[in-house]
Parts: structure tokens; C-alpha cells; sequence
């Protein structure tokens, strides 16, 4: 199948990405149990489409660190510039709000926080060790930022033993410079690839958002780069343009055109590849089953 690479602007979003927005009744549990805590989700902060759904079926992702981050990605919605202290209750928090959600599968990510000496790790290894000791303790995702490539920040967050471990590379390795300033894409895949290296056990994750630019030939390259860094699975997603400060859709993909990427990603040995208009890295994506320390197999996603 050859996808339509053309250059040309949609100005009108196609019928598959519009869709019904449940009842705010429906999504008031979580929005409570988030707020009363004064906690954060990507889901709001970035502006995600598919938020009401999510929060409705009483799933989210946290955001910790502040909602402030430190780089200038031009996809994201999330505050850009100087973030304050970060909230040393914040994983107690965030696992106190997953124990009264009742949430089997906790997503948890951050900010970029450059100007922490580790980059957050820390904290990830904080909330990750508050989620292990609920009873019952769920599967524990962690979504984090590139910590600089520093490995030691790497090893701390898998030293506390999340049962998945994620890092979105985002896009291809030629838009980055435009898309992705201040990081860079052969760091990110290092990242990746580390976290297989060092702890075998842990299922790894990353996704791409399409309609950036990018050619077919990119994102199956960028594909085969997650295949040899060992990530066990893939998500690909439309972009959709947050705010008008962020990067121009160049175009919206069809399902069809989805679905052959995800049938191709899968022939490549990926464990799973999840792809869709409105697939998100954390969002209804990931059929792997995984298996805990005491023996349960749970669902993850």
C-alpha cells in the first residue's frame, strides 16, 4: 500500500476524528478525586481528544512534576518556562487518588524537568514504590521524559521495578530539529534501548503521532529503529493541532491507511502495535498481558 504523502493543509477535520463527548457528570469522579489533591493529568494539561472518553470509563494519566515544563516541544500543549518546586507529597497523592479510583493499571508520566539534577527520576521511583505497596497493587506504567540521557536517572526508575516502561519518540528522525527542540532522536531510541538492556523483564513502549510531515518510508525506518533498540510495542496516532501555537496538521491519515501501518508493524516483530486515528500512548492501546511478581496475569491498558 503506497500512503498519500501530500503536502497539502486539511482545514477541515475528517468524519472519523469527530466524535461524541460523554456527559461531564461521566467524567466527574476522576476530575474530583485529581483535583481534590491538587494533581495533574497529561489528559487535561495536554489537551488530549481523547480526555472525556477516558475520564468517563474512570481512566487517566498523571502528570507529575508541575505543570510546567522545561523544553519547547512545538506539538504539545502543556505550559512552557521556569516550573517551581516539585510537590514532595506528590506520589503519595497520586497513589492515594489510584487506591479511592480503584484503577488495576496506573499511567504515570512528567513534565521535562531539565533543571532537576536527575531529571525527576526520583520521583518516578517514588510513585512507583507507593503504587507496589497498595494492596491490591496495580500494574504500574511509567511514561518519562529523556532525563538528559543521563543513565544513572535511567537506573533509578528501573530499579523500582515498573511493570512497563515507556519514552514517545514522537516523530521521525528528520523532523525532530522543527517538532522536537531540545531533544534529540538517537537519545530517546539510547533510552530505550538501556531500559531493555538493564532490566529484560520490563515491557517496553513508545508511540508516534502522524500528519507531521513525515513520508512512508519514515515511519517504517523509525519503526525499524524501535524494533532493534528491543521496544516490545508500538502505538501510532493522528496529530491534531492542540493550539494555534503549536505545529500545522500537514495531513490527517485515513483508518485504512492505519490500519495497514499497524498490519505491516506487527509482521516486524513487534509484540503489539496499536494504530488508529485517535490511538495515544495511553489510551485503550495496549493488549499485552502482564505478568506480575506473584504470579497474576493483568491486563495492560
Amino acid at each position: 500500500m503506497t500512503f498519500n504523502t501530500s503536502t497539502r493543509r486539511s482545514e477541515r477535520l475528517p468524519a472519523w476524528l469527530r466524535r461524541k463527548i460523554p456527559l461531564a457528570t461521566e467524567s466527574s469522579r476522576i476530575e474530583g478525586a485529581v483535583r481534590r489533591r491538587d494533581l495533574h493529568t497529561i489528559c487535561r494539561e495536554g489537551l488530549c481528544p481523547n480526555r472525556a472518553e477516558c475520564y468517563a470509563k474512570g481512566k487517566g494519566t498523571f502528570m507529575m512534576l508541575g505543570d510546567v515544563c522545561t523544553r519547547g516541544c512545538r506539538f504539545c500543549s502543556v505550559t512552557k518556562g521556569a516550573p517551581e518546586a516539585p510537590d514532595r507529597a506528590e506520589p503519595e497523592k497520586i497513589a492515594d487518588a489510584s487506591s479511592e479510583l480503584g484503577l488495576s493499571h496506573v499511567i504515570v508520566t512528567s513534565v521535562t524537568r531539565d533543571d532537576l539534577s536527575d531529571g525527576g527520576a526520583s520521583w518516578f521511583a517514588a510513585v512507583i514504590g507507593e503504587l507496589h505497596a497498595l494492596d491490591p497493587a496495580p500494574v504500574v506504567e511509567v511514561l518519562v521524559p529523556d532525563f538528559g540521557g543521563d543513565l544513572k536517572a535511567l537506573d533509578t526508575v528501573l530499579d523500582a521495578e515498573p511493570d512497563i516502561f515507556s519514552h514517545n519518540m514522537e516523530t521521525v528522525r528528520r523532523l525532530y530539529p522543527e517538532i522536537r527542540k531540545g531533544a534529540d532522536y538517537d537519545r530517546s531510541l539510547l533510552l530505550l534501548s538501556e531500559a531493555k538492556k538493564r532490566k529484560k523483564e520490563v515491557l517496553t513502549k513508545s508511540s508516534f503521532m502522524l500528519g507531521l510531515g513525515e513520508t512512508t518510508k519514515e515511519i517504517f525506518e523509525a519503526l525499524g529503529d524501535l524494533i532493534y533498540a528491543g521496544v516490545d510495542f508500538a502505538a501510532l496516532g493522528q496529530y491534531l493541532q492542540p493550539g494555534l501555537d503549536q505545529a500545522l496538521v500537514d495531513r490527517y491519515l485515513s483508518p485504512e491507511e492505519f490500519s495497514e501501518i499497524g498490519n505491516r508493524g506487527r509482521a516486524m516483530g513487534f509484540l503489539e502495535v496499536t494504530a488508529g486515528p485517535l490511538v495515544r500512548s495511553s489510551y485503550q492501546e495496549n493488549r499485552m498481558g502482564v505478568r506480575r511478581k506473584d504470579g497474576r496475569t493483568m491486563p495492560a491498558g
